[in-house]
């Protein structure tokens, strides 16, 4: 009898793109002169996944970020997107950060800009989109903020929380696969912190991978699939939430989180998104 099973394909040893982490960085290291900032890092992100990575100032976060999409490039180890090594010195750059969006703590925006000319100049200058394209797709992403009605306003005239809603909106018009997030709230008063962390989560809800630096716990108690403890360039722990700020196994990882005076019994009852816990204080360097 003929059988009707398709024939197998011969074995590659290469994962179908969609088995694929977005995102895999194995014994990376990082240095500044004779400051060793990252001393091997590996650690992989898989699609859909949010990961939050937090740790005292100067622990490495905003370096290991920057070194994701090379904004820094690593001394040594291997960075992977989507199964391509960027870390290769043939790696095309500019095609490597169309795939990834980032947001910085400052808003970085066009101050002779309107919100709407902001967010569609990326999709026209760097994607080669037409201008009637561009700008339908900029109002999309606009929307998605909240901040359609202010498209014709210029960055002077919006809070801090809206301008970094602009900022995300920005990097979501390039449709990345994968989106970074640098202390993104610290700059905001404290009243505007929780606008910028209800679109965050809104995207985390939508399937958005992302990959998130920040000191707000109770953001990354609700909505991190992850959470990733950075201490003096390492990974010291990581698990779900649950985990890490109830039960760390760590005991420097339970000494970050009392000095940040997160109550670990407080869990689950994390404050309204318009009142964020206590931050860390002082900016990161690295």
């Amino acid at each position: 009898m003929m059988s009707l099973r398709a024939p197998a394909q011969p074995a590659t040893g290469i994962a179908p793109a969609s088995e694929r982490p977005i995102l895999a960085l194995t014994d990376v290291h990082k240095r500044f002169g004779s400051l060793h900032v990252l001393k091997g890092v590996s650690l992989t992100v898989e699609r859909g996944e949010v990961v939050v990575i937090i740790g005292a100032s100067g622990s490495g976060k905003s370096t290991l970020l920057r070194c994701i999409n090379r904004l820094e490039e690593c001394d040594s180890g291997t960075i992977v997107i989507n199964g391509d090594e960027i870390t290769h010195r043939r790696a095309n750059l500019p095609a490597i950060r169309r795939r990834i969006g980032m947001v910085f703590q400052q808003f970085n925006l066009f101050p002779h800009m309107t919100a709407l000319e902001n967010v569609e100049e990326g999709p026209r200058t760097v994607l080669g989109m037409d201008r009637r394209r561009a700008r339908e797709l900029a109002l999309e992403q606009l929307n998605k903020v909240g901040l359609a009605y202010k498209a014709h306003s210029r960055p002077s005239t919006l809070s801090g929380g809206q301008q970094q809603r602009v900022a995300i909106a920005r990097g979501l018009a390039m449709s990345p696969m994968l989106m970074l997030f640098d202390e993104v709230t610290s700059a905001l008063d404290p009243e505007l912190v929780g606008e910028v962390l209800s679109v965050m989560k809104d995207l985390a809800d939508g399937g958005m991978t992302m990959v998130v630096v920040t000191h707000e716990m109770s953001f990354a108690e609700r909505v991190a699939d992850r959470v990733i403890f950075l201490d003096e360039g390492l990974i010291l722990e990581e698990g779900g939430p649950a985990k890490i700020f109830q039960r760390a196994e760590n005991e420097r990882t339970r000494q970050f989180l009392r000095q940040i005076h997160w109550e670990a019994d407080g869990a689950g009852s994390a404050p309204p998104s318009n009142e964020p816990n206590r931050k860390v204080s002082g900016a990161e360097s690295h």
